[in-house]
């Protein structure tokens, strides 16, 4: 899961900007400042950026009219993120929510290109109208783009919501999304390698291709793991009870007493005061060179409480899952704001083999 710095809270709705949304203002501030002037190009990186958030902020309220609130909205290099607090309850809701984002994309095209045309109509010439312009034809393309039917593009969604109204299979309908997804991400990228050979336009286009079907792959597969969890809460598959140290205790003397971990596979770091500071995994100090280990304390391994993926006993599986990042595998569990649990990795991968 994406992580940035939180900027600002809209209608309740927390966002956070990724470092990497400043490669947005800038690819953006160099392609309009070298015919507007820097300052142009700033300010319509930062706008173009403001239209991005418009999108997501259109998944986010239409979601909480269907009663699906969303935990943040995180601005990063290739758009944006609406992380939704739950997942839409009847395939209506998961397709208007996905139709919501392209829908004002193209009236921000509709509002940009038709008021630029009109102020060109009146005479009206400058800088400022061709940045307009330019903002609308690009929501323009955007909207139309999010709209190829294939995860993980908004069109794949709406495609994916049409399914499982067909045939009442959420997770089957999301594979079923995310296979359109490998074909279009492999029929654009070939597409574009092809132009590209010829010499017509740019590497962009072939990469985006590879993004997409890379993405897809992905979602297939998670797509097939839920099916074989759903129905399960978080706490079937936890391990209760973590083992606790010290940050200053050496990665030789823990994996010694390895008893203490359990099947677990994570040790909890706590302060004199006995606060959480993070965890460590085992295979993390595993990683640890053997020459290495009794001078590499745990506390320089740790992974920072905020940055846990969390979860409830009692909350759906196969969306707690969904905050958990791959470069952190680990779906913590919390009671009464205290870990009190870990879904063990190895656990999840027997399940999904076995059903």
């Amino acid at each position: 899961m994406l992580r940035g710095t939180r900027i600002l809270t809209i209608r309740g709705i927390p966002v956070h900007a990724h470092w990497s949304s400043a490669v947005i203002i800038a690819l953006v501030g160099f392609n309009i400042g070298g015919v507007a002037g820097p300052l142009v190009g700033f300010l319509a990186g930062l706008l173009f950026l403001g239209s991005v958030l418009m999108h997501e902020l259109a998944h986010a309220f239409t979601a909480r009219r269907f009663g699906v609130s969303t935990e943040r909205i995180t601005l990063w290099g290739l758009g944006g993120i609406a992380a939704l607090g739950a997942e839409a309850p009847t395939p209506k809701a998961e397709g208007w929510i996905a139709a919501a984002g392209p829908l004002m994309s193209a009236a921000l095209g509709g509002v940009g290109m038709g008021g630029a045309s009109l102020l060109h109509l009146l005479d009206v010439r400058g800088v400022a109208v061709g940045v307009l312009f330019w903002l609308g034809l690009t929501n323009a393309v955007l909207a139309a783009f999010n709209l190829l039917p294939g995860a993980p593009l908004d069109g794949g969604r709406i495609v994916g919501a049409w399914r499982w109204s067909r045939h009442g299979d959420r997770y089957r309908a999301r594979g079923e999304a995310a296979q359109l997804g490998v074909v279009l991400g492999a029929a654009v990228a070939g597409a574009g390698a092809f132009l590209a050979f010829r010499g017509i336009g740019s590497l962009m286009v072939p990469l985006t291709g590879v993004f997409l079907a890379v993405n897809a792959a992905t979602e297939r597969q998670a797509a097939l793991a839920c099916r074989r969890l759903a129905g399960m809460s978080v706490g079937d598959l936890t391990w209760f009870g973590i083992a606790g140290a010290q940050p200053q205790t050496d990665v030789a003397t823990m994996l010694w007493e390895r008893s203490r971990i359990g099947s677990a596979g994570v040790v909890a770091l706590t302060d004199p005061d006995g606060n959480l500071m993070g965890i460590v995994t085992e295979s993390r100090m595993e990683r640890v060179p053997e020459d290495q280990r009794g001078t590499t304390s745990l506390g320089s391994l740790m992974v920072p409480a905020g940055n846990l993926a969390r979860s409830r006993p009692d909350e759906s599986l196969v969306y707690a899952l969904a905050r958990v990042s791959p470069l952190m595998p680990v779906l913590t569990v919390w009671t009464d704001n205290r870990l009190v649990g870990v879904v063990p990795t190895e656990w999840l991968r027997t399940r999904i083999a076995t059903h």
